[in-house]
């Protein structure tokens, strides 16, 4: 591993000094108008600048310079300029000084004296060609440095400046000013690097983009001759390219063939027109089309990253971090709130106080007034207090004390006594009154400790989802727009969400008449790498446009069924029940069953399944939910109960979550087996403090998960029966399943339902 790691470093460098070689041999062919070649040693001090290595820099321009002219003076005069260089770096190297542009500009400025004196005494070139050409150089060294430091500093796919643009434009009209020199065969080879940039460019690259390039490349062919003619083929081929911009390479190389074709034989923009002619254009197209797709898409991704995008990003995850914080801060509030609460339940008197209390008060109410206290308390105390206690105890047990609870001793000589056992139970009722009271007030600040547990966790959960970093994918995002358009549906705009590489939601801005087309999902799907899914549609505010958001599609779907029937005589049903969609991937199915037939049951059992519902969709635990359900039931003037049968589909992971409170079993029919879902705990209202039991299932695809009153099972008369009978139904639609378990309980009874019937069948299914 590190010998190919020790390779691929080593092939990279060496590519990079190919390239500056090619670079600079390009440079020193590039002339204005055949007379004025101003343009290779800028580039050389712009990469001293970056910090290249000026050995091998210095070395490989030497040599294209003599490549280029053959000219051993010349070579003289740039080989003292790359010493004289060589001399100012290795001094800053030794101070340990950065080389600043001003310096650079000093240095080019001192090392050209040697190249100025050789190209005016010995070669005898124009005294006004050779400062010319040096003070185009300096100039052009300039923007070169300038182009070079915004590439350093915001990278390659950062903003432009203007300035930096019109650097780059001048640097391209450079290189294809070169490029207009260099032949092969008689073939000019501006043609096929003009035409192979610009399919390369055209792909990865926005169309203003392309068009810019174009120019720059036909006016460096204009500056080297004063030609026109390339500067309209250019722009031609940028125009081709753009036109038939596609993800599918063929049709943006079969148009731009055909353009040239079109311009040889009907623009006349060549002296002569042969099958030469189109070589070069040809050469390009067969290059282009061996450029692996994924190399090219990698550089697209690269390039779409602008400043924009940097900084927009940069204001999300501030903003998400900033977020998370202040949730973290809210959760501990709450939870904070929570203790408070629950250390404020007082829990009322115990029965030891509570006894000590009566007693006292039957001492200096009952007794206090009658003329024998004196004698009872004084000659028989600790007798009267026992036989008060023992009346007492008995009022504790049974709720009330009569005359046959009273002890036969005290009986026998105590006068008073319809008036004592009358004060005992006032007293008793007072006490069971304010017990009560105080239980529901303790009841009522549990219920508040719990629902401001539950909001603290919620907040503690947002704050999880909102606490890493989020990325924008510019380089799907520009795919997706392209393959859209391929499919002939018009996007304007769209935005990939990712975290950890992975995608997790993407937002389109697609034609209204193209927002129900079945090609958004596929080839968003195929983009991404994965199945997704439309999840949201709402209106955008430009007229005529519709915003998509696509999420990553769950593994199994579901469809249900349900069937009811109210009891035979009944105005109304006490059974209740509830399908919602609680997530983009969870699914709540839940039977209420409220204590009886008629209006009063259907109002408890409404009541009771429109609270799971609420609670469940703002996200609350499921033990805090039927906890806070348990306790608003209770805490009612009657005595009301509801049994609830509860199911959570999770279809991303295939899992259901049964909960089951007072409600029979449930079944999980399998394509030839069934299981029996079975949990023991009491109905909703009954006591207020409740113990919730769950048990989860793995599902698989056709499973169907069958819930059911217990109207449905007495109906049956044996649980075995009903298991048997859902277990032999070969309906595989859920609605059909249900409605025949409630005929078939119908036709055992005689068409008479004792009491409510409700059936839900869920089949969960593979997408």
């Amino acid at each position: 591993m590190e010998n190919k790691q020790f390779f691929a470093t080593k092939l990279g460098i060496f590519l990079k000094y190919l390239i500056f070689f090619c670079l600079f041999f390009v440079l020193f062919k590039a002339g204005i108008n055949y007379a004025i070649f101003p343009f290779a040693f800028g580039v050389f001090f712009a990469l001293v600048w970056c910090n290249q290595n000026i050995i091998v820099l210095g070395s490989i321009f030497l040599l294209a310079s003599f490549l280029s002219n053959f000219s051993l003076l010349l070579l003289v005069g740039n080989a003292s300029m790359v010493i004289v260089s060589l001399l100012f770096y290795a001094i800053h190297y030794k101070l340990k000084k950065p080389i600043k542009p001003l310096h650079i500009l000093i240095y080019a400025c001192i090392s050209n004296i040697t190249s100025l004196f050789i190209k005016i005494y010995y070669l005898n070139f124009n005294i006004y060609y050779v400062f010319a050409e040096f003070l185009l150089g300096l100039l052009y060294m300039f923007m070169v440095l300038k182009l070079f430091e915004g590439i350093c500093v915001r990278g390659l796919g950062g903003k432009r400046t203007s300035l930096e643009h019109i650097c780059g434009f001048i640097f391209v009209a450079s290189i294809f000013c070169g490029m207009a020199s260099l032949s092969f065969f008689n073939v000019d080879l501006i043609k096929f690097f003009g035409a192979l940039c610009l399919l390369v460019y055209a792909y990865v690259s926005k169309s203003t983009s392309v068009i810019m390039l174009a120019s720059a490349m036909g006016v460096g062919s204009l500056m080297f001759g004063n030609n026109p003619t390339y500067l309209a083929v250019m722009l031609i081929y940028g125009l081709t390219c753009c036109i038939f911009k596609t993800k599918n390479k063929y049709i943006s190389c079969v148009a731009l063939i055909a353009s040239e074709v079109l311009s040889g034989l009907y623009l006349n923009f060549y002296y002569s027109f042969n099958i030469l002619s189109v070589l070069p254009v040809l050469a390009a197209v067969l290059c282009f089309i061996l450029i692996p797709s994924k190399i090219l898409d990698g550089y697209s991704s690269k390039l779409q990253e602008s400043l924009f995008g940097l900084t927009q990003a940069s204001v999300i995850n501030r903003n998400r971090e900033l977020l998370y914080r202040r949730l973290v801060e809210l959760s501990d509030v709450f939870a904070e709130m929570n203790k408070v609460f629950r250390s404020m339940i007082s829990g009322g008197l115990v029965n030891a106080s509570a006894k000590k209390m009566l007693l006292n008060e039957i001492k200096v109410n009952s007794c206090g007034q009658c003329p024998h206290r004196a004698k009872c308390y004084k000659m028989f105390e600790s007798e009267t207090e026992s036989q008060l206690c023992q009346m007492i105890d008995i009022g504790f047990e049974k709720g009330k004390v009569t005359l046959l609870d009273v002890p036969t001793l005290f009986a026998g000589k105590c006068d008073k006594l319809n008036s004592l056992v009358t004060s005992i139970n006032q007293l008793l009722e007072q006490y069971k009154s304010y017990a009560g009271l105080m239980n529901n007030i303790d009841a009522s600040k549990v219920l508040l400790a719990e629902q401001l547990l539950g909001v603290s966790n919620i907040m503690r959960s947002l704050s999880l989802e909102v606490n890493s970093g989020v990325n924008f994918e510019k380089g799907k995002e520009k795919k997706i727009l392209d393959e859209l358009t391929y499919n002939n549906i018009i996007c304007s705009d769209a935005l990939v969400f990712e975290d950890n590489n992975q995608v997790l939601s993407v937002t389109l801005a697609v034609r209204k008449e193209d927002s129900l087309k079945a090609g958004i999902e596929k080839v968003v799907s195929k983009v991404c790498g994965h199945k997704m899914a439309v999840c949201d549609e709402a209106s955008s505010a430009r007229a005529g446009w519709q915003i998509l958001t696509l999420k990553s599609e769950p593994k199994y779907d579901c469809v249900f069924g349900v069937a009811t029937k109210t009891k035979t005589g009944s105005v109304s049903s006490g059974d209740c029940y509830s399908i919602i969609k609680i997530s983009d991937s969870k699914y709540l199915f839940a039977l209420c069953d409220g204590m009886g037939s008629g209006k009063k049951a259907e109002e408890v059992s409404s009541t009771a399944i429109g609270l799971i519902e609420n609670f469940y969709k703002a996200g609350f635990d499921k033990d805090i939910i039927l906890s806070s359900v348990n306790k608003l039931l209770s805490l009612g003037k009657d005595d009301v109960f509801s049994a609830l049968d509860l199911c959570v589909i999770d279809t991303r992971e295939g899992v259901g979550d049964f909960v089951k409170m007072g409600a029979p079993e449930s079944f999980v029919k399998h394509k030839e087996t069934i299981d029996t879902i079975s949990l023991e705990a009491l109905p909703l209202g009954i006591v207020q403090n409740v113990q919730t039991q769950n048990k989860q299932m793995y599902l698989t695809s056709g499973d169907r998960i069958v819930l059911f009153t217990d109207g449905i099972s007495d109906g049956f008369k044996s649980l075995d029966k009903l298991r048997d009978f859902v277990n032999n139904l070969s309906n595989s639609n859920p609605q059909e399943m249900a409605e025949a378990i409630v005929n078939k309980v119908l036709t055992l009874n005689g068409k008479v339902a004792k009491d409510d019937m409700s059936v839900i069948v869920a089949k969960v299914f593979e997408r």
